[in-house]
């Protein structure tokens, strides 16, 4: 199986330098907006799909990386002006023809390493024809048509498109990409579905009745040695191919369905693509149909590798938490260590947050409804800030363990406060105690007295007078809570969790805050 075992970025958008490997079937890319997840997609593509080659150059100005070029100009010279380097390492079956055209020692201005497969992308200044711009340069400016682009592959030859080492298609859904992609959707798969020598023919022929088309219509001459002609190179067959279905075009069809039809056909093995790209698939999909694309990859993902930038739940659970790349602060970070149980069980679980949770800077992970009602209003009091203002998350687990979310992503850093519930007993005490002594970034908070067995018990404690008054009884009612009798005030307060929440959040009351939610809010902002 031919598949991208890695990438090497220098000095390109986001990245001022990254290294990033991918698994051999399905990989998961997210990551916050401008994260970078589309400039590593845009990265495989410059390389294996030469863009930019005829662009002009002013397009380098959005294509280096600002850190670079901060660095230019705080001390210009020919050394400092920022250069490209992307490099993509290839997995070739040694066999296939062409395939020593790609391996060799040679990585750019990288040391050389062990032989491999793979294609380079520079993009540098040439002193040679940029001689006599030595001022110019000193003075703080780049000289951008002074760039010169140059792929080659690893085994130190040109590399050009038409030799293109693997089936290789993108598709990008998001809507700033929409009229471009169709043409380039249609020419990949025109390229990896048809030999050179169907391909050749087919164009050949096209061109041949191209030519004798006009002729059949008889067009009247312009003049006595003047007539219409056609102009067959402004007619190339790849540039009007597009994929029919049932006689309507796919640019004809609903963005959803469009997009789904194009995700069968790339992953369709007899296609004979190796390597399938997708930007953002969710997009135009309604629930039902994004299920459908889903069932699609995972059905087919073992016969083709797959790169996926998503900011989708479902995606990124459906498809294994185990296959994430998370993008953040400049590194990938990959969740391949993620215990197969819980990866498993994220798979099936409905309305889990775990993106939301890897995205987030610092977390509040709580039990349901009731604690993130209220605890908003408890952060400001005792912050005097907003949870917004400081960028935290609050997360109820809805009845998943808090204990699968600390699983994910235990190998990330992320600063993260369990408040829970002792449910009266003390091992759970002890437990969380054991926890907190050997975890730094994640520690539990919960009532230390087994008395204080659950978030509402522990709220009515401390404020008894105020809720007394607050909370509505109706005369006679005893509001029991699995059969125990704790009092009408409490026990509507734990058989109506979440109405009793919301008329305290609404009351504009200041509540005394019982203390271990007070230490976890004072912990997170450490």
């Amino acid at each position: 199986m031919n598949y991208i075992k890695s990438l090497h970025i220098e000095g390109f958008k986001k990245f001022s330098f990254l290294d990033i490997s991918f698994n051999p079937h399905t990989n998961i890319l997210v990551g916050e907006n401008e994260a970078g997840k589309s400039t590593i997609l845009d990265a495989i593509k410059i390389v294996l799909n030469q863009t930019y080659r005829n662009a002009d150059k002013s397009i380098l100005r959005d294509l280096f990386n600002l850190e670079m070029i901060a660095a230019f100009q705080s001390n210009p010279s020919i050394a400092t002006l920022p250069k490209i380097l992307i490099e993509v390492e290839l997995e070739l079956d040694p066999k296939q023809a062409n395939s020593s055209y790609f391996y060799g020692e040679v990585y750019g201005s990288r040391r050389s390493q062990p032989a491999k497969f793979g294609v380079r992308f520079e993009c540098k200044y040439d002193e040679e024809i940029g001689s006599g711009m030595e001022q110019t340069i000193l003075e703080g400016k780049i000289p951008y048509e002074y760039y010169t682009l140059i792929w080659s592959t690893f085994a130190n030859r040109a590399y050009q498109v038409i030799k293109k080492p693997l089936g290789f298609v993108s598709i990008d859904t998001t809507s700033n990409a929409a009229s471009s992609s169709f043409n380039y959707y249609n020419r990949s798969l025109f390229a990896s579905k048809y030999d050179e020598v169907i391909r050749t023919k087919a164009k050949n022929d096209f061109r041949l009745r191209l030519e004798t088309a006009l002729e059949e219509i008889n067009l009247p001459p312009l003049s006595e040695n003047r007539k219409f002609g056609i102009d067959s190179k402004k007619v190339v067959l790849e540039a009007i191919l597009s994929v029919y279905e049932n006689s309507i075009a796919l640019e004809n069809r609903g963005g959803g369905m469009e997009s789904l039809i194009k995700t069968q056909i790339a992953l369709d093995k007899t296609n004979g693509l190796d390597v399938v790209l997708m930007e953002e698939p969710e997009n135009h999909l309604s629930f039902i149909t994004l299920q459908k694309m889903l069932y699609e990859i995972s059905k087919r993902q073992n016969d083709t590798q797959i790169i996926i930038a998503t900011h989708s739940n479902m995606i990124a659970s459906r498809l294994n938490l185990s296959n994430v790349l998370w993008i953040a602060d400049k590194e990938v970070i990959s969740l391949s260590c993620v215990n197969k149980t819980s990866a498993d069980f994220f798979m099936r679980a409905d309305n889990n947050l775990f993106l939301q949770l890897l995205l987030s800077k610092k977390v509040f992970l709580v039990e349901g409804a009731t604690e993130f009602l209220l605890l908003p209003l408890f952060y400001k009091q005792v912050t005097k800030r907003s949870i917004e203002e400081d960028s935290i998350s609050i997360i109820s687990c809805n009845g998943i363990s808090y204990k699968r979310y600390l699983d994910v992503v235990k190998s990330t850093q992320k600063k993260i406060a369990v408040m829970t519930d002792n449910d009266g007993q003390s091992d759970k005490i002890a437990a969380a105690d054991e926890f907190n002594k050997s975890h730094s970034m994640q520690q539990i908070f919960m009532g230390m007295k087994t008395d204080d067995w659950t978030w509402e018990v522990c709220i009515y404690k401390e404020n008894k007078h105020v809720l007394d008054e607050l909370i509505p009884i109706k005369d006679g009612a005893q509001y029991c809570f699995h059969g125990e009798n704790y009092g009408p005030v409490l026990g509507k307060m734990l058989n109506n969790k979440v109405e009793t929440a919301y008329t305290m959040l609404t009351s504009g009351i200041e509540f005394t805050i019982p203390q271990y939610i007070r230490d976890a809010i004072e912990w997170l902002n450490k």
